[in-house]
C-alpha cells in the first residue's frame, strides 16, 4: 500500500473515504479538500490518474501517453490518496491489500467505475508499465495494413477515427452489432447519419447488425489486450470474411463491483442494471444515510465523465451541508436532455448537445486537445512538458472553451444566445449552427 500527500489527520476532521480515483472520485475529492472541513482520503489501485477521453489517441501519437497519465500528489491539501487494491467494501470499513485493518470512515463516496479492454483503459498499476503498452501499440499499428475494430461504441468508433486520421491508407473495417453507430436510440436521427457518413469519409468500412465469430483457435492464445497477427474471421449473420493483421475488440465493458460483492452492500447491487448500486434522489446508497455512489458504479443516468463530474459537485457539496447541519439540499437533477461528443481524429468530430453547435465544439474542444489541459489543472498539474511539442497557442486557445464546457454538466438548459457565446471566436459554418442538432 502506498501513500502519496499528507498522512495524518492531526486536526481530527471528519474522514471522507472515496474509493476510486477516476473523474468523479478526483472531481468530489477536489471539491470536499477545498472546503478544508475535511480529511479526504482517496483510494485507487494506480499511482496515475488516468485520463481515458484521451487514451485513443495515445494509440496513435508518438509520446501523447505521457499527457493522460497524471500525477496524484498534489491533488489533495488536506488528505492523502492510498495506492493499494481494495478487497471489501463495507459500511463498517474499506478493506485493502496490505493493510489488517479496514480503513474507517465518517462519510464514504464508491466511485469505482467500470473496466474496459486496452487501449480504451488500462490495467497497469505503474505509469511506467503503461507508457510501454502504448508504445508498443502505436508500433503495432503503424506496422499493421489491415485492422478489424469489432464494436461501433464510443470506443470502437472513436480508435476508428484516430487511426485513420494519422494513417489514412490503411484497410480499417468496423463490425457492430447494431443497425447503427452507437445504437442507444437516445439521440437524434441526424446525429447518427452525419456520425457514419463522417467515419466512412475518412475510409472506414462498416457492417452494421452483424459480429464476428471469435471463438477460433489461435484466437484462444492471442494477448488479451488486441488480436496480433494473420486471421481470417468470419461474420455471423452476413458471412463475411475479413482478413486481419490486427484487431481490437471494443466491447465488453462492466462495472467494478467485485469488492462490492465481496461485502453486506452486495444485497444493492441491482442485477437489472448490470450490478450498480441502487441509489436515492440524493445519490445515496439505499439504506445508508453517509455512504453514496456515483459515475458508472451508481444506476443514475447516462455514465459520461461530464455527468460523474455533476455527480460528484452534488455529494461534496451534500457532505458538506450534513457536517454543517444544514438542511438538505434540492434532490439531485438528472440531465433532461441527452449530450454525445464524439470525435473522429484530431479533425472532426459529432456532437449532439441542448442545443446548436454540437460538432463545431466537439471538433475545436475536444478532438484537438482531448479536454487533457483541463485535466492537467484539475489535479493541481502544471501540464505536461510533452505538450510543448503542440501548437501551445491552439492548446490555450481550446482550454479556455474546456472551462466553459464545464457549466455543461451542471446544467443542461442551454439556449441558443448561450451557445452563440460559447461558440465566439471559433471558425464555426453558419450552415453548422443553423442545424438544430450540431
Amino acid at each position: 500500500m502506498g501513500i502519496i500527500g499528507s498522512r495524518e489527520n492531526k486536526d481530527k476532521k471528519p474522514v471522507v473515504l472515496i474509493v476510486g480515483g477516476g473523474y468523479g472520485g478526483v472531481q468530489c475529492a477536489k471539491a470536499l479538500d477545498k472546503t478544508g472541513h475535511f480529511f479526504v482520503v482517496l483510494i485507487d489501485r494506480k499511482s496515475y490518474f488516468f485520463h481515458n477521453i484521451g487514451a485513443l489517441r495515445a494509440s496513435v501519437e508518438p509520446n501523447y501517453a505521457h499527457q493522460i497519465l497524471i500525477p496524484y500528489d498534489r491533488l489533495l491539501t488536506h488528505g492523502c490518496v492510498v495506492q493499494a487494491e481494495v478487497e471489501v467494501i463495507s459500511p463498517d470499513g474499506v478493506k485493502v491489500n496490505g493493510h489488517d485493518e479496514p480503513i474507517q470512515f465518517d462519510y464514504l463516496v464508491i466511485a469505482t467505475g467500470s473496466s474496459y479492454a486496452f487501449p480504451g483503459k488500462v490495467a497497469e498499476t505503474e505509469q511506467s508499465q503503461a507508457l510501454a503498452h502504448y508504445d508498443n501499440l502505436r508500433q503495432k499499428i503503424e506496422q499493421a495494413k489491415r485492422i478489424l475494430i469489432i464494436g461501433g461504441g464510443p470506443v470502437g468508433i472513436e480508435l476508428a477515427g484516430e487511426i485513420a486520421t494519422d494513417f489514412p491508407h490503411k484497410d480499417i473495417t468496423l463490425v457492430h452489432s447494431g443497425v447503427a453507430l452507437l445504437d442507444s436510440g437516445a439521440f437524434k436521427k441526424e446525429f447518427y447519419t452525419r456520425l457514419q457518413a463522417d467515419l466512412e469519409r475518412l475510409g472506414v468500412k462498416i457492417v452494421f447488425n452483424d459480429r464476428v465469430d471469435l471463438n477460433t483457435t489461435t484466437y484462444a492464445h492471442q494477448h488479451e489486450k488486441f488480436i496480433e497477427g494473420d486471421q481470417t474471421f468470419l461474420t455471423t449473420k452476413g458471412k463475411i470474411e475479413i482478413k486481419t493483421d490486427l484487431t481490437f475488440v471494443c466491447t465488453g465493458a462492466h462495472v467494478n463491483n467485485r469488492s462490492l460483492k465481496a461485502g453486506p452492500l452486495v444485497a444493492e447491487l441491482d442485477p437489472n442494471k448490470e450490478g450498480r448500486l441502487n441509489v436515492n434522489e440524493y445519490l445515496q446508497v439505499k439504506g445508508y444515510t453517509n455512504i453514496f455512489a456515483i459515475g458508472d458504479i451508481s444506476s443514475k443516468e447516462e455514465k459520461l465523465a461530464f455527468l460523474a463530474d455533476k455527480q460528484a459537485d452534488y455529494v461534496a457539496s451534500f457532505i458538506t451541508r450534513i457536517e454543517h447541519k444544514k438542511d438538505f439540499p434540492e434532490e439531485y437533477r438528472p440531465a433532461k436532455h441527452p449530450a454525445m461528443l464524439v470525435t473522429l481524429g484530431r479533425n472532426g468530430g459529432v456532437g449532439q448537445l441542448p442545443t446548436k453547435g454540437g460538432s463545431t465544439i466537439v471538433k475545436y474542444v475536444k478532438s484537438k486537445g482531448m479536454l487533457t489541459s483541463k485535466q492537467w489543472c484539475t489535479l493541481n498539474q502544471k501540464r505536461h512538458q510533452a505538450t510543448q511539442s503542440t501548437d501551445t497557442e491552439q492548446l490555450d486557445h481550446s482550454s479556455g472553451y474546456e472551462n466553459k464546457l464545464d457549466s455543461l454538466k451542471h446544467s443542461m438548459e442551454f439556449t441558443e444566445d448561450d451557445a452563440r457565446q460559447l461558440l465566439a471566436g471559433l471558425p464555426a459554418k453558419e450552415l453548422e449552427l443553423g442545424q438544430d442538432f450540431i
